[in-house]
């Protein structure tokens, strides 16, 4: 399989609130699910790095930290930390906790990239999924400036700009892991 021509970010920054711990340090056997989602996405893309708001992982992966200028919690602050590290590039964006998907999906999000998007994610049947998608860096700036009116949802930056919803029919292919109980089906099924 050739490597996709873009690097792929997972976010681990998020607080884990409904999870009641750390989701990215969660472990599947001997591997933490940031671990698992790492190897994973480095046969798929040419390069992975682990968004975060600081190095957790002991130096194991080439990290981008939130821009220190903002506090909190935000995957726009992870987007923006992110997008202002690129210049004229999409950036394949996917949160730690959707160990599902795979090349298959990816390949076909990325297939948009060549026509006049900034934004390219998954949408099922039930739900959108602006945390699987491909973002152009040029939105660092907008990003940047829904920061400063403390603006943190995507779906506020996805609202300003040129997007595509790609359907995909199997709403378990992008399953988060949200919930232990999830985690722990998640684990079983890897196991079986």
């Amino acid at each position: 399989m050739k490597k996709l021509n873009f690097d792929c970010v997972i976010l681990c920054g998020g607080k884990s609130s409904r999870m009641g711990q750390d989701k990215s340090l969660l472990m599947l056997d001997s591997k933490t699910l940031t671990q698992f989602q790492f190897e994973k996405f480095s046969i798929i893309f040419k390069k992975v790095f682990i968004s975060a708001k600081n190095d957790k992982f002991q130096g194991a992966f080439k990290l981008i930290l939130d821009d220190v200028s903002f506090n909190g919690y935000s995957p726009m602050l992870a987007l923006y930390s992110i997008l202002k590290s690129y210049k004229n590039n999409f950036v394949f964006i996917i949160s730690v906790d959707t160990p599902n998907i795979g090349f298959k999906e990816i390949d076909h999000l990325a297939r948009f990239t060549k026509q006049d998007y900034k934004v390219i994610i998954a949408k099922t049947k039930k739900y959108n999924h602006p945390l699987c998608g491909f973002y152009h860096s040029s939105l660092a700036p907008l990003c940047k400036e829904l920061l400063e009116k403390n603006e943190h949802k995507i779906g506020i930056l996805l609202d300003k700009v040129k997007i595509k919803k790609v359907y995909f029919d199997n709403e378990d292919t992008f399953i988060n892991l949200n919930f232990y109980q999830e985690y722990e089906i998640f684990k079983r099924r890897l196991n079986e």
